[in-house]
């Protein structure tokens, strides 16, 4: 039985699907079969992994009529398209199945979340998840925002918390060391900062992960993100 990990943060701009498309590809060059849901219709992890949306059937029809909507993006590694955010509540329980339906079939169910707490799909896959990692940027906000997740009622899903676009100024620093010693007191695993850099919009404009590269550039990022998929899989 697979386990659904919500990639959630309320604010955009942060790298949901950047990191998502990176985990998904690193699990499945490792062998575990993966599935990559979008809750947001811009679809944007897909085009991240070099593909394109080209149809009308997505996440909602494989809800609704049990269309096969899935794309194959790499070997063990599926992408399911959001085609609409327009979702009603009343196909709640038709989407819990549906899930439950990929946890069957897969060993781990990523969704690359919409920047929203409020539409319809935010709550859902709060509320069915089994895990949720929070990617954050290094600022002050961010850790503002941090700690509502961790205020809120669904904190104790919250595993993961990973910053992203790190620059190794000194206040991201400063503010990184802060959030370690506030999360050592809890089971959250923080890692360690993801890197900014001209790296991953080569790899991004090709369609390719970070795994896929060679450059001596990506060894920390490549490095960073096994650790991580290493305490997700555990």
């Amino acid at each position: 039985m697979g386990k659904i990990i919500f990639i959630k943060n309320n604010k955009g701009g942060v790298g949901k699907s950047t990191i998502s498309k990176n985990i998904a590809s690193g699990m499945a060059l490792g062998g575990f079969k993966v599935a990559l849901v979008s809750f947001d219709s811009q679809n944007d992890s897909l085009i991240l992994l070099g593909k394109e949306f080209e149809g009308n059937l997505g996440l909602k029809a494989l809800v609704t009529d049990n269309e096969d909507v899935k794309i194959k993006v790499r070997d063990n590694l599926d992408y399911f398209p959001l085609e609409t955010d327009v979702f009603s509540s009343q196909l709640r329980e038709k989407l819990l199945k549906t899930l439950e339906m990929l946890k069957k079939e897969y060993e781990i169910i990523l969704i690359d979340g919409a920047p929203s707490k409020d539409n319809f799909l935010s709550i859902a896959g709060t509320e069915m998840a089994d895990e949720i990692l929070v990617p954050i940027t290094l600022d002050r906000l961010s850790i503002k925002g941090v700690s509502r997740l961790l205020q809120a009622a669904d904190a104790e899903k919250i595993n993961y918390i990973v910053p992203n676009k790190y620059t190794r100024g000194t206040i991201e620093k400063k503010i990184y060391d802060e959030l370690k010693e506030f999360l050592d007191e809890t089971s959250i695993y923080l890692s360690e900062p993801i890197q900014e850099g001209a790296i991953e919009k080569k790899l991004a404009y090709s369609g390719k992960s970070i795994f896929e590269t060679k450059s001596k550039i990506a060894q920390s990022m490549q490095e960073n993100y096994l650790q991580l998929i290493k305490e997700v899989i555990k």
